[in-house]
């Protein structure tokens, strides 16, 4: 996203002031990952970025899992980028029920290939949140970044991202 420069005496119009608007990817339809542990590509969640660039990036996951394969996640994004984020998400009790919350933290270079972090406990259907955070810095070359996800333990009962899950880029640079 590039801001529009405004002159002195220059009328501001709707079209301009839209433009400065971050772009969200929203998720409009659920996607379910059954007896695997491969990532995947996210159908939804991601978002081009520019060369030689920073961004903000913040996003909010609704997912559900069996509590015995939970969710793992990572990323793709262009040649030489690197991603510094965090998510925090609810996590489980031995016993089941929702206890406390957990934070995954990472600093990764971005290639073709996706790199899972960390399971995300979860109890069969209920649906579990998780907050991301992070500063992705892209070198020369452009592309989208790209949520990848699948189950931490492969079980036959499906590990869903939920619809209303949502990523937004944002650039400071």
């Amino acid at each position: 996203m590039q801001y529009p420069t405004w002159a002195a005496g220059q009328r501001v119009t709707a079209a301009g002031l839209a433009s400065m608007t971050p772009p969200v990817a929203y998720k409009s339809a659920d996607q379910t990952i059954a007896s695997s542990t491969t990532n995947v590509n996210d159908n939804h969640l991601f978002q081009s970025c520019a060369a030689n660039a920073i961004f903000v990036v913040t996003g909010f996951l609704l997912y559900s899992a069996h509590q015995d394969a939970d969710i793992k996640m990572g990323w793709t994004g262009p040649s030489g980028a690197t991603f510094a984020w965090i998510a925090h998400a609810s996590t489980q009790s031995q016993t089941g029920g929702i206890a406390s919350s957990g934070i995954v933290v990472d600093r990764q270079n971005i290639g073709a290939s996706s790199f899972p972090l960390g399971g995300y406990g979860a109890e069969n259907t209920t649906v579990m949140t998780a907050t991301l955070m992070g500063t992705l810095v892209t070198s020369s070359t452009a592309g989208a970044l790209q949520l990848t996800w699948a189950q931490r333990v492969s079980n036959a009962t499906g590990s869903i991202m939920r619809t209303g899950s949502w990523l937004r880029l944002e650039r400071i640079s």
